[in-house]
């Protein structure tokens, strides 16, 4: 009897926390982010007047942003810096995750961790941070997105703000449309109770600088930083051009149909959609993702893929500035 009771006490001790009850239990993470499918459900089956598919999921998911963690001449670039430099792994991993697994690497931020390149992808079951990988530059990232600071120096490099302090019903989630109360009873019941707001920066080159912007430290023998250069600059580019004046990032990569609703569920017909297509310059890796989808887990189909590689095929010929 005595040592039946000893081990029900240490058991009970070992679930409760010795000395400190269920209060000392260890607290689960708090959850920043939720995943793309959770927005699917109502942004898609979204056609113009004209009868033109412009789906916010299916076309997401066919762009490099949906992509960003998955895209093997990336990995290929983070594993080669990691072989060449491997006392900098560490380093290596986490800032080139910052913008390309942008949800995972925020999360373990909040919780005082590194962000890692290669213990997520291929995703494993329902592990959190593996589908926040996966799910590469995602909706509840670009839309949660503070308006505080947006394109000051503190918040290039991925370091964008991300209200963590409201408790789940209360953080917010920025749209350009004024959000009546049906859908806000929509959306909180179909992504797990984020608060919708309008605000006019989610249209303004400044969301855009954050990531695309990429000053690179220099690393010396001893692992402390000893330089930086500006790796990639395209909003500094922007900033500095005629198209300040006229175009934002979003006015080229995402561009806008009229009178297209925005959702299928209760969805009267917006003045201005923007595709989310984000359409860019890789087609090459469009198709390569496409070839090896079954290997990577592309969602999306080979002819969505064939087609976003065409779009961006057709914007490098149309679309872009002539140079002479």
């Amino acid at each position: 009897m005595t040592r039946k009771l000893i081990l029900t006490t240490a058991v009970f001790a070992g679930i409760l926390g010795v000395g400190g009850g269920l209060l000392n239990a260890k607290k689960k993470p708090e959850q920043h982010f939720q995943t793309s499918d959770r927005c699917f459900a109502c942004h898609n089956n979204l056609f113009t007047p004209t009868g033109e598919d412009v789906s916010i999921g299916l076309s997401w998911r066919t762009s490099m942003m949906a992509n960003a963690g998955r895209d093997p001449y990336w990995m290929a670039g983070v594993r080669r810096e990691t072989i060449e430099h491997p006392t900098a792994k560490k380093e290596i991993e986490h800032e080139c995750t910052i913008c390309h697994m942008p949800m995972m690497n925020y999360q373990a931020r909040t919780e005082g961790r590194e962000g890692t390149a290669f213990d997520h992808m291929p995703p494993i079951g329902d592990r959190y941070e593996d589908k926040l990988a996966a799910d590469g530059v995602s909706c509840a990232l670009c839309h949660q997105i503070s308006p505080e600071g947006l394109g000051s120096k503190e918040q290039l490099v991925g370091q964008f703000k991300i209200d963590t302090s409201k408790p789940l019903g209360e953080k917010l989630v920025y749209g350009p449309y004024k959000v009546d109360d049906g859908h806000t009873t929509a959306m909180r019941t179909s992504d797990g109770g984020w608060k919708p707001t309008q605000s006019e920066h989610i249209k303004k080159s400044e969301l855009c600088a954050s990531c695309h912007t990429l000053i690179t430290s220099a690393l010396g023998p001893d692992g402390k930083v000893v330089g930086s250069l500006p790796e990639q600059m395209p909003y500094q580019e922007w900033l500095h051009s005629d198209y300040k004046e006229s175009k934002s990032c979003q006015s080229c990569h995402m561009p806008s149909v009229k009178d297209t609703p925005i959702t299928r569920v209760l969805g009267g017909a917006r003045e201005e959609l923007a595709k989310h297509v984000f359409v860019g310059g890789n087609f090459f890796m469009q198709r390569v993702l496409s070839k090896y989808r079954v290997q990577m887990e592309v969602p999306a189909m080979p002819s969505e893929m064939e087609a976003a590689a065409m779009r961006t095929f057709a914007h490098l010929q149309n679309e872009t500035a002539k140079v002479s």
